[in-house]
């Protein structure tokens, strides 16, 4: 079976075919990675009452267990400005609407971070060779590769990487909707709050970008070439500011669309 995905944007006629590869890293009890934000791990338990237990383990009839974790700090999650402001508006609302199609026209780009002191910072210049390419084809979404795909830790304490100043406002410039990072946040471990680059995505709450997104904690698979491709952003059904989710990425070649 081969798959080929065909979308037209912005006056280019995007193809795609070939095997997906998948961007998330889910919500894991079982080994408690990856993790941030100075939480522990997910947890899973059975649920009990005083005649019943849900583990077949335990000689009940089915499993039914309760999950406790935090869409921000364990796995791959996608997250609205509801995220820094004082607003209702849902990840699973904009998913089942309008504002994020099934595909999206995407590019990736390898942005290894660079050292600035005691900082290691995510550079406006890994921009440079794709410019020219995100200004003609006009993606919707950006996908940052700044790690070596080993994100299965504990990312608390550790002061990840983040992005340069200036760099969410440029992604606004270019009028990228939708941003995406393997790391744990586009900002700084510990900022005093400022959350400069979620800010500057997001819009102020006088202006908002309402259709924005940020997508953190994926794991980019070495080998991956950078260039353009089709994402289908699928985002787990809960009414919330952030929710797990599962990009998958669809290599894809971009050509003049036929007048």
């Amino acid at each position: 079976m081969t798959l080929r995905i065909s979308l037209d944007h912005q006056g280019h006629v995007w193809s795609a075919s070939g095997q997906p590869v998948d961007l998330s890293v889910p919500v894991n009890p079982h080994s408690g990675l990856p993790r941030a934000w100075y939480k522990g791990p997910a947890t899973l338990e059975p649920v009990r009452s005083e005649h019943w237990v849900g583990a077949v383990a335990e000689g009940g009839a089915v499993n039914f267990r309760d999950l406790n974790f935090n869409p921000h700090a364990h796995g791959t999650h996608t997250e609205t400005r509801e995220h820094i402001h004082d607003v209702f508006q849902p990840i699973d609302a904009r998913a089942r609407s309008s504002a994020l199609p099934f595909i999206l026209p995407a590019f990736l780009v390898h942005a290894m971070p660079e050292s600035r002191g005691n900082d290691w910072v995510v550079p406006l210049s890994a921009l440079t060779s794709s410019m020219e390419q995100i200004q003609a084809y006009k993606p919707q979404a950006i996908i940052l590769k700044c790690t070596n795909a080993e994100v299965n830790r504990d990312w608390s304490d550790t002061n990840p990487p983040f992005l340069e100043a200036g760099f969410a406002e440029k992604l606004c410039a270019l009028e990228i909707e939708h941003l995406l990072i393997d790391l744990p946040s586009v900002d700084q471990e510990v900022d005093g709050g400022a959350l400069r680059a979620h800010n500057a995505f997001f819009g102020p709450e006088s202006s908002p970008r309402p259709n924005a997104t940020i997508s953190e904690l994926l794991c980019v698979p070495e080998g991956l070439q950078e260039g353009p491709g089709l994402l289908a952003l699928q985002i787990a059904p809960i009414v919330n500011d952030a929710s797990p989710s599962r990009p998958v990425w669809f290599p894809a070649e971009v050509s003049a669309q036929a007048l």
